[in-house]
């Protein structure tokens, strides 16, 4: 990677309405376009919505023969961008939380979410594999919401020598009076912020590459009953080094649409550990470990 310029978007997000969701892609694609951006990344399930209600798995299609996987397609075309978009994805019988990969007009790929949080693992199977994606010079891959806790996921980045870890979320953040005050949500955001800082930094190190965070942003089960799922967005991105690039500039529940100018030559902070890393030794230190543990499940 040279130089580069990736707009990352945290955009509201219900279950009832998916039209309205694919409005804010597009609307966002417009603004990325605008700012000479070669990729936009939106959050987990922008598209069909993040909450434990059964709408979730109703909402899903096949990626990438649905029709809003069509759309993302051509929106990617008409832009001329690549597009990394949240959906739920129907394969089979199976329903996956899937980030799916258009790079003007071509279907260049998807990625599962491997580890399912709380209430997901009613809704959704698990992926089995991490994937890496090439744009021109840009290589990246993703990590999606609660699989950034997971170090060895950012060993396979590693691996792939990705330049760019894209991390999207539908992070949600507890239940909130009907009209939350502003306070309320700012303090949120902080701390939202402040724990994303301390994971992602370590993670931007591990892997010698930039981290870009978006997040889905306000309630997604509004007019829906017996169910809670509210996010409260932000947009964070760290260098290789582990520094803030960029920290949200949200005062409350809004979208945000940043885009960033990115600089391969960021890459060399890192490269003594990188070279040096003794891959065949790490991997099977790792299969030793893995095997410990499951003799004792």
């Amino acid at each position: 990677m040279t130089k580069i310029k990736v707009t990352v978007a945290s955009l509201r997000s219900t279950l009832t309405d998916t039209a309205q969701n694919l409005e804010l892609v597009r609307e966002a694609c417009i603004r990325a376009e605008a700012d000479g951006s070669r990729l936009l990344l939106c959050p987990e399930l922008q598209l069909t919505g993040h909450g434990a209600h059964d709408l979730m798995p109703q909402n899903a299609e096949p990626v990438p023969d649905g029709p809003m996987s069509h759309e993302l397609l051509n929106l990617s075309k008409q832009h001329s961008i690549c597009l990394v978009v949240g959906l739920a994805e129907l394969s089979g019988s199976v329903v996956y939380n899937t980030m799916m990969v258009a790079d003007r007009g071509y279907f260049l790929g998807k990625q599962r979410k491997i580890h399912m949080s709380r209430d997901e693992y009613v809704y959704f199977g698990c992926g089995e594999a991490v994937e890496r994606f090439d744009i021109g010079d840009l290589s990246f891959g993703v990590t999606i919401c609660y699989d950034n806790n997971f170090q060895e996921l950012s060993l396979a980045h590693a691996l792939h020598d990705v330049d760019v870890i894209l991390a999207p979320h539908a992070a949600r953040r507890g239940v909130w009076p009907p009209k939350p005050d502003t306070q309320l949500i700012r303090n949120m955001i902080e701390l939202q912020q402040s724990g994303w800082k301390r994971l992602h930094a370590t993670r931007a190190i591990d892997t010698n590459a930039y981290v870009l965070i978006c997040n889905a942003v306000g309630s997604a089960t509004e007019g829906l009953t017996g169910v809670v799922s509210n996010h409260v967005g932000t947009v964070l991105a760290i260098s290789p080094n582990g520094d803030v690039l960029y920290e949200t500039q949200a005062d409350g529940l809004e979208d945000e649409v940043v885009t960033l100018r990115l600089d391969g030559g960021a890459r060399g902070f890192n490269r003594g550990p990188t070279r040096s890393r003794r891959w065949g030794t790490s991997l099977r230190v790792l299969e030793r470990a893995y095997a410990y543990r499951r003799d004792r499940l």
